[in-house]
């Protein structure tokens, strides 16, 4: 399929300034892009319209509010379209189901579904819930799919090698969390996970049974990117 070169270059030059946290300067931007400078000052320019980037006093450009708006809609998209699936699959297991994104050292959820045909009790998680990476089974699996570092702490180890993260009472005392990763995407850096929540121990969860719906509902959401 062919692709518009103008349109292909400004995109990625959106994405080569999200990169950068110190900003980009033009001369840089071109070098990075492959074109002579007045091509960057143009693009940067269009950007800089659309409040997708903006010049600071340093002369470097930095990602401006417009790309905050889009990222928002985006969130907004795609956790509609997440929604339907979570809840499928709380449905389907009778737990809990989440899916969550990591933001810098924390996994955030962002759906949250509770199956149709609850018990008398149950396991209540919100929408935004935070909590740190390495706690929880839906952090742990988001860190599996990352470059093995030296200081990876073991539960990062087996889920890393056992293809999914189990955790025991770290968000919530009293439950256990199985999730499984969903991947990073190159062009937006969204690390994510789906999982579940249920009252026990891990012992408690039937893997054989909760797994291979799992991994249905992972590749369902894989293909909302």
């Amino acid at each position: 399929m062919s692709t518009l070169q103008t349109l292909d270059r400004g995109l990625e030059a959106i994405d080569i300034v999200s990169r950068r946290a110190a900003g980009i300067s033009p001369a840089e931007l071109a070098d990075e892009l492959g074109v002579h400078r007045a091509g960057a000052y143009r693009i940067l320019a269009t950007l800089e319209r659309r409040h997708l980037v903006t010049k600071g006093d340093d002369g470097r450009y930095r990602l401006g509010s417009g790309a905050l708006v889009v990222a928002g809609r985006f969130m907004g998209q795609y956790r509609t379209a997440a929604q339907p699936i979570v809840q499928d699959l709380a449905d389907r297991t009778g737990h809990t189901a989440l899916v969550s994104i990591a933001d810098r050292d924390e996994s955030v959820a962002i759906a949250v579904a509770e199956p149709a045909a609850r018990g008398p009790i149950g396991i209540s998680y919100r929408v935004g819930t935070r909590h740190p990476l390495e706690h929880g089974a839906d952090g742990l699996a988001i860190l599996a799919l990352r470059p093995e570092q030296p200081d990876d702490i073991d539960a990062v180890r087996a889920a890393r090698l056992h293809g999914h993260a189990v955790s025991r009472g770290e968000v919530q005392p009293g439950t256990a969390g199985l999730a499984v990763g969903t991947g990073a995407v190159s062009d937006t850096d969204v690390e994510s996970a789906i999982g579940l929540i249920a009252l026990g121990q891990p012992t408690d969860l039937d893997l054989d049974t909760l797994l291979p719906v799992l991994h249905e509902a992972r590749e369902r959401i894989a293909r909302l990117y």
